[in-house]
Order: C-alpha cells, then sequence, then structure tokens
C-alpha cells in the first residue's frame, strides 16, 4: 500500500461522493408537520404542499399501481365531501405522470416523483431498491400528520383510514340526499 498523493481527480470524486451525502432524514410521524414539499405540475409551474393544504385536507398516497389510482379515483368525490384532496406522488418521470390521468380517467391531482426526493422527505425509500416504496399519509389544513402508514397501501379503501385519521364520521354517516 503505503501513502501516495492523491490526484484532483481522486479528491474531486471523494469530494462529490461525499456533498452528496445528506443527513439522515427524520421519520415523519403522526402529529409531525409534514415536509412542505415542492413539485413541477402539468402546467409547469411549480407549487407546494401548502398550496394544496390550501384547499383542505390532503391525502399523500405514494407509488400506487395503475388499479390502485383507479381505486382512488373511485373513491375521490367520497373523500372531497369529508373536505379531502387525493394526490398521488408516483415514481414515474414527469412526462409519464402527466399522462397518468388521462391514461386512467383520474381526477386527482397527480406528482411525479421520479428521482424519490419527495418519497425520502416522507421516509419511504426502500432500503434496497433505494425506489418510492408504498404509504400514504393523511395531512391536514394545518399541515400535521394525521394518519400514516409506510409499505402498504389499504386494501379496504381510503375513505376509512381518511376519516379515521382526521376524526370525521366514518362514511357509514354520509346521509342520503334524499329520503323516500
Amino acid at each position: 500500500g503505503g501513502n501516495h498523493a492523491r490526484t484532483p481527480d481522486e479528491d474531486l470524486h471523494r469530494f462529490s461522493e461525499s456533498s452528496v451525502t445528506e443527513p439522515p432524514n427524520t421519520p415523519v410521524l403522526r402529529g409531525d408537520p409534514a415536509p412542505d414539499f415542492s413539485f413541477e405540475s402539468s402546467d409547469h409551474r411549480w407549487h407546494h404542499l401548502r398550496d394544496l393544504l390550501a384547499q383542505g385536507n390532503v391525502l399523500l398516497v405514494f407509488a400506487p399501481t395503475d388499479v390502485q389510482l383507479r381505486a382512488l379515483e373511485a373513491e375521490r368525490d367520497a373523500l372531497l365531501q369529508k373536505g379531502v384532496l387525493t394526490v398521488a406522488v408516483l415514481d414515474r418521470r414527469d412526462g409519464q405522470t402527466w399522462a397518468t390521468p388521462d391514461r386512467l380517467g383520474l381526477h386527482f391531482n397527480v406528482i411525479g416523483d421520479s428521482r424519490a426526493v419527495i418519497a425520502s422527505q416522507f421516509n419511504l425509500i426502500d432500503a434496497t431498491t433505494r425506489r418510492a416504496s408504498p404509504g400514504w399519509f393523511v395531512v391536514d389544513r394545518t399541515g400535521r400528520v394525521r394518519g400514516l402508514r409506510r409499505e402498504t397501501l389499504p386494501s379496504a379503501g381510503y375513505l376509512p383510514v381518511a376519516s379515521r385519521a382526521l376524526g370525521l364520521a366514518g362514511p357509514e354517516s354520509v346521509q342520503p340526499v334524499s329520503s323516500r
């Protein structure tokens, strides 16, 4: 071995490796403020989570499949009636992400996170693949996480978990529009 003088390239490589290492993310837990992430929408404008929260409570769903996205669409109106905005965060490039609503007939916000920047802020990175793993977060309009689950998405639907997280009456309490 022995000591050898490093070349400038070796120094540069060492510097770039160390500068990429960020401090570990603090786990986002129930009751914590949600990270106010930014995202580019299909109109190429930048927005933040706080912009979505101005419209109501937010249900963030990470890494859903196309089948799960269609299931979310089926619940969208019921969630909106409870004051919950649906947002899917996809592990896809922007162009693919922005084509997804048209392709699947979705009428809710779909955000691209191809580099898993948003997923990492919510501690949803799979240690093996380094990609986003599934999970969901209910964030109230003040920006606090009121409910969450990592590594899996609900099989029984989002309305019950969002209602429970926000302390809202469950779906069974929805009154019929007309009583006959």
